[in-house]
């Protein structure tokens, strides 16, 4: 009888703990069902509409994809420090983290990188904090700011105020579709005659 006893309480224990287990495994299974799928997005954008918070975002298979924004959503634009979504502009490279609903993404984070590039050629004008050099295949305006890194050999502080029309540079700029390149680095590579 003793048996018995040990092997009903077994067996009501398996059961007990099988059921257990199938309805955590149930709870799981309904919530990965209400729970939206994470997603990675990364293309350009090929349209945007500030007023509704909507962008296009065309990726690298040619898929176009509409993004959807909230009052939630962050935004993440190099080189702008409160970014708006008047910021964003076709032809920018994106990366989106949301979830998707209804064959649209609801953008939890959108990340935008301008375009960069390195000048070199001569400056051809000085207007302030600006400089116009000539790369030879046309006209680049720089900006320069407080956070431009000058380098210019000789010169323990560069500045702007160092640099010469006719100055052989080389900088490292980023764009903000507005014609400007914002100058990271200017370093002079010879200076005028």
């Amino acid at each position: 009888m003793g048996r018995w006893k040990m092997w009903i309480g077994a067996l009501l224990t398996a059961g007990f703990l099988l059921s257990g287990w199938a309805g955590t495994a149930g709870l799981r299974v309904a919530y990965a069902a209400r729970a939206p799928a994470r997603v990675i997005l990364r293309g350009t954008i090929a349209k945007v509409d500030p007023a509704a918070k909507t962008l296009t975002v065309k990726t690298a298979k040619g898929e176009t994809v509409e993004v959807v924004g909230t009052d939630k959503t962050v935004l993440l634009i190099v080189g702008i420090r409160r970014p708006t979504w008047n910021d964003l502009h076709p032809d920018g490279r994106v990366l989106v983290v949301g979830t998707r609903a209804d064959g649209k993404v609801e953008a939890l984070r959108i990340g935008v990188r301008p375009p960069v590039r390195s000048v070199r050629g001569v400056i051809a004008e000085i207007r302030g904090n600006q400089l116009v050099v000539d790369t030879g295949k046309g006209k680049v305006t720089l900006v320069t700011d407080e956070r431009t890194r000058f380098r210019i050999p000789g010169v323990k502080s560069p500045s702007v105020k160092e640099l010469r029309v006719g100055d052989r540079v080389s900088a490292v700029a980023v764009g903000h579709w507005d014609d400007l390149w914002y100058a990271n680095q200017v370093a002079r590579i010879r200076p005028a005659r």
